[in-house]
């Protein structure tokens, strides 16, 4: 007769949970028991945290000698955290929470900021196959030998990340280490579990204090979370990543890079995301909840709600959101938005909207039903908002010092904002993440991969500088041969001149570092040997003088890093002949607004049928109107403006 299965019973207190008493073993049966706690005792435990996984790979475990199912990775986790002769406290969500019980899972998720606040030790739990990270450890401790220090301040960041490249060029010929010849593989093979870019690990990893040990296990593999963390922080802070996996123009060689290009190149993205969660740990005293939906669009979950719920714990600005799993995913992603937009003022979250999804040469994702100003939350992606984070300071003040004038129609289908129309795109170059990928013939005279992205890069500035106008084109000779250029003046004003240049380099960049930081003078004037570098290369003869080669490894990882607002955006030509960056849905006639409060402007595509009705087509930079200067100019007048 088959045995009938556990039963949970019922909590009976606001901040009480259950703790698992896991009993040891050798066998596969794996046997635990489950006590209510509260957590104002403060309770001795270690949290777990793990990808739960295919839901419908089960195995069963034995609670109070009942069977249970739970997923294939939380078994294999129980079964090698269990001791041999002694019972081991936890606390594990997916036993520990009856997750058929909707209303418990509505008390207990607010609860999970205090249950991983305060375990004894967080365990990390990978999977039990550790065939192919062997030296992991050894790679860590390299890495952060060769890498420079942490450090979160830009103005300590920037000197730093100028000297790196060239340093680590010049240890790579002499033959020391450095971290581009670093053996990177045991790290990027780790990176492909899945693990890394579950939403629920940002608060898993950040909540409790750092004296708290966070141990990574893999198999029989342990290592500290933080060592790691530390090294995607450093590679993500400088700049490093694109050019220690082959996908900079900067490094013609990085021995290791295949390791970074698996399917889908998750190593590289994966990098990305720890970068986040560690620096969402760093700050979390300071941000927003909005800071944390901004930083975490490459991570996942298995249900649409955790893209909100998972996060309302992590910054320490607590949030009006209360987690409710019966409301439907739209109501979440409203919510989100009233709560933002009204409750905070931040208008900041329309750069989210309708969605931050790109996928190259390939259909957008569908959208659920929401207006065009609500961010679908399950669809955040690969699109860098333009709006700076609210631990600081803004970059742009689109919207002048006008006061954030916002409201939500009764029926929360309608915003109405004021704004200043100021213009309208006229044309668009193709988006950077969609111009092929060159073949070895198209790009003769160079040879190889690295030549290949140079030729991928120069097509798309090539497309921009069209797009801009010949007024914009590049100024110098051709017949480079021997490295030494020579100047072909178009305009008969140098000032002009110079001032064009910077236009179509601010309008590339939109203006700013990955962090959010005006673009610096130097790193402009750099940029334009960079690109002179890039189409020069394929010319017949070319041989790279060692002040352009100082100058590129110098700069380059500082303008790479600025370039990465236009991956998944286009340059854009406006009807008044200014410069700029929109989504890839823009269209020529869609009008750039600047409203009132907003740090950037936002392209809009006008109704056909209602006059001041919109939809929000997304964020954008447009030169000439980031500081506020649209609300200095007589020309434009404040409209209402309704979107829909």
């Amino acid at each position: 007769m088959e045995t009938s299965s556990y039963q949970y019973k019922p909590l009976t207190h606001d901040n009480e949970i259950r703790l698992l008493h896991l009993e040891p073993g050798v066998t596969d049966d794996v046997h635990f028991t489950l006590h209510p706690v509260r957590l104002s005792d403060n309770p001795c435990y270690e949290a777990i945290s793990y990808c739960w996984g295919d839901p419908n790979d089960t195995r069963v475990v034995y609670c109070e000698g009942k069977p249970l199912h739970v997923t294939v990775s939380l078994y294999t986790g129980l079964r090698r955290l269990r001791c041999r002769d002694a019972v081991r406290v936890l606390w594990a969500d997916a036993v520990c929470i009856n997750q058929k019980d909707t209303l418990e899972k509505n008390m207990q998720v607010p609860l999970m900021s205090r249950i991983y606040s305060q375990p004894s030790r967080v365990l990390i739990w990978l999977g039990e196959d550790s065939s192919d990270i062997e030296g992991l450890q050894e790679c860590i401790d390299g890495a952060i030998a060769v890498l420079p220090p942490e450090n979160y301040d830009f103005e300590t960041i920037y000197p730093i990340s100028k000297r790196i490249f060239l340093q680590a060029y010049r240890r790579r010929v002499e033959g020391k280490p450095n971290f581009l010849s670093h053996d990177w593989r045991p790290m990027t093979r780790l990176l492909c579990r899945p693990w890394f870019d579950r939403r629920w690990i940002i608060q898993e990893v950040t909540l409790a204090d750092d004296a708290v040990p966070r141990l990574a296990i893999c198999g029989d593999v342990q290592f500290s979370w933080k060592d790691l963390a530390s090294v995607a922080y450093r590679i993500g802070a400088y700049g490093i990543a694109p050019s220690i996996a082959g996908m900079s123009t900067i490094i013609s060689h990085a021995p290791y890079m295949i390791s970074f290009h698996v399917p889908e190149s998750r190593p590289f993205q994966m990098l990305a995301a720890l970068f986040m969660a560690y620096l969402l740990k760093i700050y979390r005293k300071r941000g927003s909840v909005f800071d944390c939906v901004t930083a975490t669009s490459l991570f996942k979950c298995g249900v649409p709600h955790d893209h909100l719920y998972s996060l309302l714990s992590v910054p320490q600005i607590p949030s009006a959101i209360v987690p409710d799993y019966r409301l439907s995913v739209e109501e979440v992603c409203l919510q989100f938005a009233e709560t933002t937009l009204i409750g905070e003022h931040n208008l900041r979250l329309l750069s989210l909207a309708p969605h931050t999804t790109y996928l190259p040469n390939a259909p957008l994702p569908a959208r659920r039903a929401l207006p065009s100003w609500v961010p679908d939350l399950t669809c955040q992606g690969f699109v860098h908002p333009l709006v700076s984070y609210t631990i600081q300071s803004q970059c742009f003040h689109a919207g002048g010092k006008e006061r954030p004038d916002a409201t939500i129609s009764a029926d929360r289908r309608l915003l109405h904002v004021k704004g200043r129309i100021v213009d309208r795109v006229a044309n668009m170059a193709i988006c950077q993440a969609d111009v092929p990928f060159p073949t070895e013939q198209e790009v003769l005279p160079g040879t190889g991969i690295s030549a290949r992205i140079k030729k991928r890069f120069a097509t798309w500035l090539d497309g921009c500088y069209r797009v801009a106008g010949e007024q914009y084109a590049r100024t110098r000779a051709r017949g480079r041969a021997s490295g030494h250029e020579k100047e072909t003046v178009l305009h008969e004003d140098p000032q002009e001149e110079t001032k064009l240049r910077r236009s179509f380099l601010e309008a590339l960049t939109c203006g700013m570092t990955l962090m959010r930081d005006p673009i610096s003078e130097e790193v402009l004037a750099a940029m334009q040997v960079y690109i002179d570098y890039l189409f020069d290369y394929f010319t017949e003869g070319y041989v790279v003088s060692e002040e352009v080669r100082e100058t590129i490894l110098t700069y380059g990882a500082l303008i790479e890093q600025s370039l990465i607002f236009g991956e998944a955006r286009c340059f854009c030509r406006t009807e008044q002949g200014r410069l700029g960056q929109v989504r890839v849905e823009a269209k020529e006639g869609d009008v750039f607004v600047c409203i009132a409060g907003a740090e950037v402007p936002y392209l809009l595509r006008p109704s056909v049928e209602s006059a001041g009705v919109y939809t929000l087509v997304g964020d954008s930079f447009l030169k000439g109107v980031m500081q506020g200067e649209a609300w200095l100019d007589e020309r434009y007048e404040t409209v209402k403006i309704t979107l829909e």
